[in-house]
């Protein structure tokens, strides 16, 4: 009986989660896809302001992991203050459609985005990093690569069609006025409450408050810290995680420079939401597939072929600014942007151990976002210097390299896992 009560409740979760992840996606894909388009074609943000709209939401998202992962892992019941992060992130999303009412000048509401999307990160980290810790609880690990899966694909599928429809929204009534945008963020901000409630529907497995610790926060932070010092296979994963995002995250503000700039491609809002939705299209499409694949050879040398593959993706955007090719790079980068994503939440949970789970998930999530501060302005400082082509390269180049470091680290595992398992058959 306890048994069956146990399969239904987690069928009833699966269910619930891949539904407040078809809110979570909306709201996003309304919105990501368009931000640096608002910020460029609308109110004529600088190259340097673009490149802060990947910047500053790494540092503000650092300043609360850390003191947020320890709250966290203190906590017995996790459902509730996820929740309560989510709508305060999607809270800014309603801030966003009223700054252009405000009476400043076009370069101090340029900032001000600037400064709100960065603020906005404040609350997700925190959803993020809880949303990981609990429903790391509530689907067993056994689960996880067929259940992330078939909510990816769904999802994606979503999205797809949401990107879709704002671009139309937007292309039909002039990318150059304020107020589509401002309907699209009053949207994401509405379907963000939605998001929000659906999560409060997930039924939590009751853990005793008796069994958290209840020791002085200094000493909590002192044994974490211990516990990640002798966690050499969570700290050369994630080393080599850290390489591999800075040539990841450098190329970012240059794909939106490249794409929306009127200097290089000048895209319309149909065509940034169409390279999404092929994007898109490729993920849904090979999520499924990603997931077998792990399940034969591991997630970590998974996370190798998705890494590699993305070091194309800059290589190919130098090659050309024909749209049409532009589309099917696209394509292309979407079968590993799928196998990268899925596989890095799966290979992060796997190494970081239940006690410590939301500390060690917080800990990666600090050493990527401290790059992710600094890579973006390298990336636009090299184009400043060079070419937006010869930044592409080294986006490349540095992406392959931290692919191979990946790669290493897998490697090392399976040696050092033969030679224990070696060990243990002499015993």
């Amino acid at each position: 009986m306890h048994e069956q009560e146990a399969y239904r409740s987690l069928r009833h979760n699966v269910r619930i989660n891949t539904i407040q992840g078809i809110f979570s996606v909306v709201a996003t894909n309304l919105t990501t896809a368009f931000i640096p388009m608002f910020a460029i074609k609308v109110l004529e943000a600088s190259d340097v302001q673009v490149a802060w709209l990947s910047s500053l939401p790494a540092l503000t998202g650092i300043l609360v992991l850390l003191p947020g992962a320890f709250f966290i892992d203190r906590l017995a019941a996790k459902k509730r203050f996820t929740g309560t992060a989510i709508a305060a992130g999607r809270m800014f999303f309603l801030m966003m459609a009223l700054l252009p009412l405000m009476s400043m000048s076009p370069v101090a509401i340029a900032w001000a985005f600037v400064v709100l999307n960065a603020l906005m990160n404040l609350p997700q980290s925190l959803a993020l990093l809880s949303w990981q810790a609990f429903i790391g609880d509530v689907i067993p690990a056994a689960q996880r690569a067929k259940v992330f899966g078939m909510r990816n694909r769904i999802t994606q599928g979503v999205g797809i069609i949401t990107t879709i429809l704002t671009g139309l929204l937007i292309v039909r009534t002039g990318d150059h006025a304020a107020w589509p945008y401002q309907a699209v963020f009053l949207t994401a901000f509405a379907v963000g409450m939605l998001e929000a409630a659906w999560l409060m529907r997930i039924r939590e497995p009751f853990v005793d408050p008796a069994s958290k610790s209840q020791t002085p926060i200094w000493e909590t932070v002192r044994t974490s810290m211990r516990s990640l010092s002798r966690a050499k296979r969570f700290l050369l994963f994630a080393a080599a995680s850290t390489m591999f995002h800075f040539g990841w995250q450098m190329a970012w503000p240059l794909f939106n420079i490249y794409q929306v700039s009127e200097e290089y491609v000048g895209m319309s809002a149909l065509w940034v939401s169409l390279i999404s939705v092929f994007n898109g299209l490729a993920a849904v499409l090979t999520y499924r597939l990603w997931g077998r694949v792990a399940d034969r050879i591991g997630n970590g040398l998974t996370l190798v072929i998705g890494t590699a593959g993305l070091s194309t993706a800059p290589f190919l955007y130098a090659l050309t600014s024909n749209l049409w090719l532009l589309l099917l790079s696209n394509l292309w980068m979407g079968i590993f942007v799928a196998c990268t994503t899925q596989t890095l939440f799966n290979r992060v949970l796997e190494l970081s151990p239940h006690d410590n789970r939301a500390f060690f998930i917080a800990m990666h999530s600090i050493f990527i976002g401290v790059t992710a501060i600094f890579a973006p302005q390298f990336g636009v400082w090299v184009m400043g210097i060079t070419s937006i082509e010869t930044a592409f390269h080294i986006s490349s180049l540095w992406r392959l390299t931290g692919a191979g470091a990946l790669l290493w680290v897998a490697l090392w595992e399976r040696r050092r896992h033969r030679a224990e398992s070696g060990r243990g058959i002499g015993l």
